[in-house]
């Protein structure tokens, strides 16, 4: 009899770890060892001077403000069959917040993110699921209004090709202005939809009419690619280029050395990037369109330390909470006649208002997006 039992105990065990094993959700490991434990995926590779470089600067804040906070960004590279298995992995260890970002990343936070439902995850530049936030209670999802950047920088490039500027050499008022963007996906046509609406909001009160040339490069890491398309916009005599692109997005840097001509950044101030290293370089990077990722990664962070973020919610941040913005530095200053900048800080203060209302990709169907961009071909 007591080796039946002995049997039926064990039988009953292997069923209940059977069960747990082939069940919908996992226990990530946990230690209360009083360090906050933190990781940023990134899915691609830091250097871009870019969106990923931003994210990884609020990073390396938390570590330097926080002495309980141990914060990593760990590097997945573009080969995207490891994203998920990284995911699932860290999610396994004892992190108290894990964040990623990008539409690339939403499918995987999706199956992931069920499977852990105690552990807390940080999406940005997306939304977990497209009007679905709330589904994902473990979730907090970050988007941003690159379309009022990509307005801004729209007025400046189009003033310097109508020759309404005041800028000196190379601007040569061509009435041609070129974007190259990475991916096409949502959140670089929301950049190129801003610029293609700052385009046509100067062009609706000038003599001179500014065109358009649209690129894409197809994904965020060929900066060899981006040169070669950067090269085609700007033989065809774009007087500046507005690039979208992360990492690829260095090639069109590259051209506009190559060819002495303007170009507007994108995400960081990638001026400040070249300014000691190739002033040359810096030099023409007239401004860029700031999207301060690593200062919404580092207060999101703080926030949920604090226990004061919310989750299974989306946000938005744009020039009203002073994460979207352009980079208003020396280069900037010393290039953009003052007139045009106070200009420029007018339609700002409209946009933080309400006053002037930024037309978005998301208000537009992807056949209205093509009929923009052909409208001022």
């Amino acid at each position: 009899m007591k080796k039946v039992m002995i049997f039926l105990t064990s039988f009953v065990f292997m069923l209940i770890v059977s069960a747990c094993s082939n069940g919908s959700t996992d226990t990530a490991i946990t230690t209360d060892d009083g360090v906050f434990r933190v990781v940023l995926l990134v899915n691609g590779n830091l250097g871009d001077m870019s969106f990923f470089d931003s994210a990884n600067q609020g990073i390396e804040r938390l570590n330097a403000d926080y002495e309980d906070f141990e914060a990593t960004t760990i590097e997945m590279g573009t080969n995207q069959s490891n994203w998920e298995t990284t995911l699932y992995r860290v999610s396994q260890q004892n992190y108290d917040l894990i964040i990623c970002a990008t539409t690339q990343m939403r499918e995987q936070l999706q199956r992931v993110s069920k499977s852990y439902p105690d552990q807390k995850y940080l999406i940005f530049d997306t939304e977990i699921d497209d009007g679905k936030a709330s589904s994902y209670p473990n979730v907090h999802s970050i988007v941003f209004r690159q379309n009022e950047g990509g307005f801004l920088a729209g007025v400046l490039a189009a003033k310097m090709a109508n020759g309404t500027s005041g800028m000196a050499s190379p601007v040569s008022a061509t009435g041609k202005v070129g974007f190259i963007g990475g991916m096409r996906n949502n959140i670089i046509y929301d950049f190129a939809v801003g610029y293609a609406k700052g385009i046509e909001y100067v062009n609706n009160s000038a003599e001179n009419q500014t065109s358009l040339m649209t690129s894409f490069v197809g994904n965020f890491n060929d900066s060899t690619q981006a040169k070669a398309l950067a090269n085609v916009q700007y033989s065809n005599n774009a007087d500046v280029i507005f690039v979208a692109a992360s990492q690829a997005g260095l090639g069109v840097i590259d051209a506009a050395e190559t060819q002495s001509k303007y170009v507007i950044g994108v995400d960081s101030d990638q001026y400040s990037y070249y300014k000691d290293t190739n002033p040359s370089r810096a030099e023409l990077i007239v401004t860029s369109v700031l999207k301060e990722v690593g200062d919404v990664i580092y207060d999101s962070t703080v926030k949920f330390y604090n226990d004061e973020l919310q989750f299974g919610v989306l946000v938005t941040y744009g020039l009203a909470e002073g994460i979207i913005d352009i980079a208003d530095n020396e280069n900037y200053q010393m290039l953009v006649p003052e007139e045009l900048r106070l200009y420029i800080d007018d339609l700002k203060t409209q946009i933080i208002d309400g006053d002037l209302v930024i037309t978005s990709r998301f208000d537009l169907s992807l056949d209205e997006v093509d009929a923009l961009f052909e409208s001022l071909e």
